[in-house]
């Protein structure tokens, strides 16, 4: 006795149309997944880049590389103040003691020094 897929021939029919037109909206949901991960991660973890992360994550969708430096980067755990960029805090009242005394010693030198004559300077 002999097997034969005879029996099975339209179901294997329709299986490989269904396949066929089922694999390319999984592939491209797979690949929307992929390019949102990263920035979904960032803005769930209140990074203060998330908005570069996302862009990198969808680059790294593009170029295969910047999607791993996307994912460490969501990981990673900034200082707000620190990611933010300089001047972005609030200063303490030492550093505005700090910030006082440098400018009493600035105006101090800058009253000592000669005035330029009228016609010349920038």
């Amino acid at each position: 006795m002999q097997f034969t897929l005879q029996g099975f021939g339209p179901f294997l029919h329709w299986l490989t149309l269904g396949i066929l037109f089922v694999m390319p909206v999984v592939l491209g949901l797979l690949i929307f997944r992929l390019g949102r991960l990263p920035g979904d991660i960032a803005r769930a973890r209140h990074h203060p880049q998330a908005d570069a992360i996302s862009v990198c994550g969808w680059m790294g969708i593009i170029t295969l590389v910047w999607w791993p430096i996307a994912m460490v980067w969501a990981h990673l755990d900034l200082p707000v103040a620190a990611a933010e960029g300089p001047g972005s805090a609030q200063a303490t009242p030492s550093q505005m003691g700090k910030l006082k005394q440098a400018s009493q010693r600035l105006a101090a030198i800058e009253a000592s020094l000669p005035k330029a004559p009228a016609g010349r300077g920038a």
